[in-house]
Formats: C-alpha cells, structure tokens, sequence
C-alpha cells in the first residue's frame, strides 16, 4: 500500500467498503451490515474453496439450528463463562414470553455436541467431522468496525470428534494446513500462526491457535482459529463411545473457523494502493476486464467483433471476465475496475484491430503490453499476478516483525506490527508490557524480561483490532 493511502488507512478502507459496493453499513442495526453484490462473490470464491478444501478431507457439511436453548448453552460452564456479556437473547414468541429463553448461536458447540453424543455408540460411529457455513451472533461490547468488528458473523465453523487424542491433534495439524492454503495460497495473505496465551483461548478449549495478519495501519487481525478441546465438552454432553473391549470412553474433540468478513477485511487492505483494491486472482469474482475503445460510431462493430474474439480466448483459457460496453469514457472505466481490483484490464480500439493485438494492463504492475491475440495468455499472466501479489506481501509482513529487548524499545515499535520480546511471567513485569498492546503468545524460547532484565521466554506482541 502506497503512503497516501497507509497514511489515512481508516479513511481509505471506509472508502472501498463503499464505493465498491462491498457491504453498506446504513442498515439500522449497528454491527450487522448487509453484503452487497461484489462482497457476496468475493466471499462466495473463499467460502466455496475452503468446503470444498475441508469436503476432500472428508468433513461433511450440516446445517445446525440457529437458536441454542439456555440449558444446553449454560452446561460447560467455563464456555458460557466466556460469552454470557455478547449473547443475543429470544425471549419472546409473539407477544408471549417463552418458557424456556434460547440464545441466538454465538458459536455452536453446545448445539451441536448433544446430537453428536445421540450418533455415537461404538468406535465405528467415529470420526465425526462436520462443518457449516452460517451466521453468529455476539453483542460485541467494543467500537464495532465494519467487517472487523461485527455483531453478525459471517464464518465457516469445524467440528469434530474422534476416539484418541492422537486423531484429534493431527486434525489440528491438518486444519494448519488446509487454514494456511486458504488465506495464504487462495488469498495471498501472510500470516503469524501462534499458541494463544491460556488466559486468551476459547472458553472451555485446551488450547486456541490463531492466525494473525497485519494491516497497513500495524494492528493485527485475527482471521482464523483453530481449538483443542479436549474432552471437556465430550464430559459435559455425555459424548461417549464402546471402545473395541467395551469400555466406555469420551470421545476427543476440536472445532476451528475463519471469519469470512475479516478475510475480506485483510484481502482489501493488505494487497490495496491509492488507486484502490488489488485482488489476487484465483479470487477475484472478475479475473479479467475487457474494454472497447469506441471513439466512432463507424469504428463500434469492427472492435465489437474484434471483442467477441478476445471472448473467445478467454473462455478457451477457463477465466472469469466480464466486457465492459458501457456508455462511460474510457478513462472512468479504467478508474472504476482499477479501484474494484479487477487483475487484467484488456483495451481493445480501432488500431488493436488493424493489427489484430489487445492491449493487457496489470493491475498489480501497472504494466501496459501491447499483445498479438494468438500470443495472448492471460492465464499465465494471471498466475504471475497470483504469485507476485503473495511474494510482496510476504516482504511487507516480514519488513514489520521487530525483536525487541527492553521496555524502551518495545514503546518505540509498537503499533507498527508484531514484536518479539521477553516476558519472565511475573505480574509485574506483565503490566507494563499489556498497557502497550496484547501477548500473541507465549514460547519456551528463552529471552530476557524486556520489564525487568531477568531469564524469560518469548513472546509475541502488537497492537490489535
């Protein structure tokens, strides 16, 4: 992102949602915005690459209630611990007040975990592997932010259930794996994988992984997390299965999403200039844009036609394209799918033509290549695109990861991404350190307290959304 834009990144960022008609925030609900076209496609493409991603590693996908009886939500106690100041409460029928309240899902563990103990008998009955892209509803407490801090969650939750932990942790690894192919492969977005502190994982999970990216202003944002939980929900919800001896025994369990509307809040961002959004092709709802330069009436059905060729390449070539015909000038045509982030503009005039070419202009680049139509391989182009968006944003990423050994200077680099440092885990030596930003983690690295000066291990810190 060039500086015009990383400068005023609230104000540019406010202006794509917008003008790209990505969602619109004037709906009278605060948090809950509405998806408009372009948003829907772009989240359509990730949604439907990662089903199809957790589908081949034998998830199958559900469809679970939205409304979670108070009950069933209040079981795991340390789980409704965790969200009782964010859930949306039914109260009503009608005008009638209902005996028994129900929660709109704030996630749906506690929904989905009585059913898969009334699936479950034997060893043979596992493993369960599910997941389901839907809404959730948290009362976020916090300034809410369009995409990034909302009150409706558009997202894809995971769930599982095996018979040994050995399953359950190498479905984690695999989740890793599938996560990281999603934001970094198809979205070409650099993350930091981490083991979140215990104070900072989901409530009731053994532990929480989470994939964190930096936006330009140098905050992260969380996009996905992964959880082990152990056997404590499979307790709660009597989760049982006949062992081969016939033994009874709780089954082991994890569940994992990514939010689809920070997803899109980090594609925007982390791959934009000044001139607007910049989108990795493989996601791109428009791959490539085709437009007529139609200056003279007489010139309109020769270049027409002369489109309808190019067409016919692209298609031969499986990309997704749409023909700009519009009454508009050319330059505003060139201005507006420049800002929507369309990969490839292909200019197509009178001249093109004459000399049976097209001009290809990169969205990444700016590069403009004036290109015989038997030569043209928007294809290729497009996977130098998709490779060369990934490779720069990796380079700003890791251009914002500083190691820092004091206090000092752990002021100095905060809010500008994600530091290193040491914490000897004492409280007061804590302190300090969270009134500048929050702990990412914690490793068994050795450093030194940034606090205090003695032995410590590393951790990881930075301003967050």
């Amino acid at each position: 992102m060039g500086e015009e834009a990383k400068d005023d990144f609230s104000g540019w960022y406010h202006r794509m949602l917008e003008e790209n008609e990505l969602i619109d925030t004037r709906y009278p609900v605060k948090g809950m915005p509405v998806y408009r076209g372009y948003g829907m496609r772009l989240i359509n493409v990730m949604r439907r690459y990662l089903e199809d991603l957790l589908e081949a590693d034998d998830h199958e996908p559900m469809l679970f209630p939205v409304a979670i009886p108070e009950d069933l939500l209040a079981k795991e106690t340390e789980h409704i611990a965790g969200f009782e100041d964010e859930v949306y409460w039914i109260t009503h029928a009608g005008s009638n007040r209902l005996d028994r309240k129900m929660a709109l899902r704030p996630t749906s563990e506690t929904c989905m975990y009585p059913m898969f103990a009334l699936w479950t008998r034997t060893h043979a009955d596992l493993p369960i592997k599910i997941h389901q892209s839907v809404s959730v509803y948290r009362y976020e407490t916090k300034h809410t932010r369009p995409l990034i801090r909302s009150r409706e969650i558009v997202w894809n939750e995971g769930h599982t259930a095996f018979a040994t932990k050995e399953e359950a942790l190498a479905n984690i690894a695999k989740i890793t794996e599938i996560y990281t192919e999603l934001i970094t492969g198809l979205l070409c977005i650099p993350c930091d994988v981490n083991r979140r502190p215990d104070w900072d994982k989901f409530p009731g999970a053994e532990y929480t992984i989470a994939f964190e990216t930096i936006m330009p202003d140098g905050k992260t944002l969380q996009v996905a997390t992964i959880h082990d939980l152990g056997q404590h929900f499979s307790k709660v919800f009597d989760l049982t299965y006949d062992d081969e001896d016939g033994k009874k025994m709780h089954a082991w369990q994890t569940s994992y999403g990514p939010g689809f509307g920070r997803l899109l809040a980090s594609l925007i961002s982390v791959h934009g200039d000044e001139k607007g959004m910049i989108l990795p092709p493989r996601v791109a709802p428009v791959q490539a844009v085709i437009v007529p330069i139609l200056f003279k009436e007489k010139d309109r059905q020769q270049v027409l036609d002369h489109v309808k060729k190019i067409e016919a390449i692209l298609k031969e070539q499986d990309i997704r394209y749409q023909v700009d015909d519009s009454n508009e000038r050319p330059g505003e045509k060139f201005y507006k799918w420049e800002k929507k982030g369309v990969p490839v503009r292909i200019e197509a005039g009178p001249r093109d033509v004459k000399e049976c070419k097209a001009v290809v202009v990169r969205r990444d680049t700016g590069d403009k290549s004036p290109t015989l139509l038997n030569d043209l391989d928007i294809s290729g182009i497009l996977h130098e695109i998709q490779d060369n968006l990934r490779q720069a944003a990796r380079k700003k990423f890791d251009e914002r990861l500083y190691t820092c050994e004091t206090l000092d200077e752990v002021k100095e680099k905060i809010g500008e991404g994600i530091i290193s440092t040491g914490w000897c885990g004492q409280t007061e030596c804590a302190k300090p350190l969270e009134s500048l930003g929050t702990i990412l983690s914690i490793s068994d690295e050795k450093a030194t307290c940034a606090t205090c000066g003695a032995q410590a291990k590393k951790i990881k810190i930075a301003k967050t959304y």
